[in-house]
């Protein structure tokens, strides 16, 4: 009966587990696609937040400030050192002079000691050094910030070139397919003797071109794959696919004055060199200092040992004051050097802010310049649209030439791909301002609310 009650009881556990199992493959099967399926624009900025080299450099840079400041505050604490040497000193038979009788002198010395020295004063030095550490290891977080946003820029671009070539072969394809269709018609046209023989040659060459666009756009998508793996910071053998298609909406941004202020308040690399600074003045005390003696209480307990006297315990102990009156000029240079220092990141952020500011007018203008050429672009597409079908139409019943089908052709490609470049500028130059104001902005939707373009 036992027996029998263990049998069940297995033979429902398994039954659990491969349910389980049966349960879970789909989702682990559902995971392994998202992970080698296409990548949105927020999955491909996590990808290289992780894997981007420059941003792994950036923050290791961090943990080698942080190991600074633990250095240069350790002169806080006390310093101990524990001392041993033996000393044998020939010849073996000296004799001590200068009394009546003689005494034979040891040659054979040990000490075993320990030594400890804590600083008392040094000219507030390891207070400011410790200081300037400190700052600098938050600075150096501000330029991992920076860092960052700069990676993420470049990755959002590389994105945004990708999708601008996908979407400018989707358009070259459809544009091939429409040309081959006049082709055909036109050399049935030329068959039946409606048409000329130039009829026909104009419209085979257009197909030639139609092809060579698509070529073109081919490698365009290539190298901008290529790039945004590599902005990315991954190796990826299988060529990769990204989801989104051209935005359907392009607000426009706040006024530059309002820009501009968020930028001077959150922008990592005005931080980093306010910072820099900060920390430059720092130094500057810290050299100066220099200038000031250095007290410390030393003191060392151990035993000695002696081939002649035996062994004997010993301790010292004082307050000891080193001041170099005379060091060359040494201290005088540290003190000039840092100040000059100081005074180059000074004219470094005024020169720095002002370029970022013509960054940032210059982002603003082409986000407006490409928002209008979308406007316009959408508008043109409807009109070429309509004279495309039109004219083509028309051809068909002999109440137009081939030359404005052609040239219908022409305008209405040059229209998509033109409202394509100016969605993507638009995309582009809203990264580029959200990289300089360094925060969110009242911007574009999200790539989830992407369409097709017209």
């Amino acid at each position: 009966m036992q027996i029998k009650r263990l049998r069940m009881f297995v033979t429902t556990n398994w039954s659990v587990c491969i349910l389980l199992m049966l349960i879970c493959m789909p989702c682990s099967a559902a995971s392994q696609e998202s992970a080698t399926g296409s990548f949105t624009l927020e999955e491909c900025l996590t990808v290289a937040r992780k894997n981007n080299p420059r941003v792994i450099a950036a923050q290791e840079k961090i943990a080698e400030l942080t190991a600074d400041y633990n250095a240069a505050r350790s002169r806080f604490f006390p310093t101990l050192t524990a001392i041993s040497y033996l000393n044998k000193i020939g010849p073996s038979d000296r004799l001590s002079g200068g009394g009546i009788t003689n005494q034979r002198l040891y040659g054979r010395e040990s000490l075993n000691s320990v030594m400890g020295k804590q600083l008392l004063f040094d000219g507030f030095k390891t207070y400011f050094s410790t200081k300037a550490a400190a700052i600098g290891k938050e600075a150096q977080k501000e330029e991992t910030e920076r860092v960052l946003q700069d990676v993420e820029f470049s990755v959002a671009e590389a994105f945004y070139r990708l999708l601008e070539a996908q979407e400018n072969k989707k358009v070259a394809q459809k544009a091939l397919e429409q040309r081959r269709d006049f082709e055909r018609l036109t050399n049935a046209f030329y068959t039946a003797g409606k048409v000329t023989r130039l009829d026909f040659f104009r419209a085979e060459s257009q197909v030639y071109e139609a092809e060579q666009a698509v070529i073109e756009a081919e490698n365009a998508q290539q190298l901008a794959r290529l790039i945004l793996v590599k902005t990315m910071g991954i190796e990826r053998a299988a060529p990769i696919t990204i989801a989104g298609n051209v935005p359907e909406d392009f607000p426009a941004v706040s006024d530059f004055n309002t820009l501009w202020q968020q930028a001077q308040k959150n922008n990592p690399e005005i931080k980093r060199l306010d910072l820099d600074i900060e920390q430059s003045k720092k130094l500057i005390q810290a050299a100066k200092s220099d200038y000031f003696p250095e007290i410390s209480l030393q003191g060392e307990i151990g035993n000695r040992h002696r081939d002649i006297g035996g062994t004997k315990d010993e301790w010292t102990s004082g307050v000891f004051m080193e001041f170099p009156f005379f060091e060359g000029g040494l201290t005088r240079a540290r003190v000039a050097k840092a100040t000059s220092q100081n005074l180059q990141l000074v004219e470094l952020k005024r020169n720095r802010i002002d370029e970022i500011r013509v960054e940032l007018m210059d982002a603003v203008k082409g986000l407006e310049n490409a928002r209008h050429g979308v406007e316009t672009a959408r508008q043109t597409i409807k009109a070429n649209t309509e004279g495309y079908n039109s004219s083509f139409t028309l051809y068909k019943y002999g109440k137009a030439i081939g030359l404005d089908v052609l040239q219908a052709q022409v305008e209405l490609t040059r229209s998509q791909f033109y409202f394509i470049s100016s969605a993507v500028a638009y995309e582009i130059n809203y990264s580029r301002i959200k990289q300089i104001v360094g925060g969110e902005l009242k911007g574009p939707p999200s790539i989830s609310r992407m369409k097709e373009c017209p």
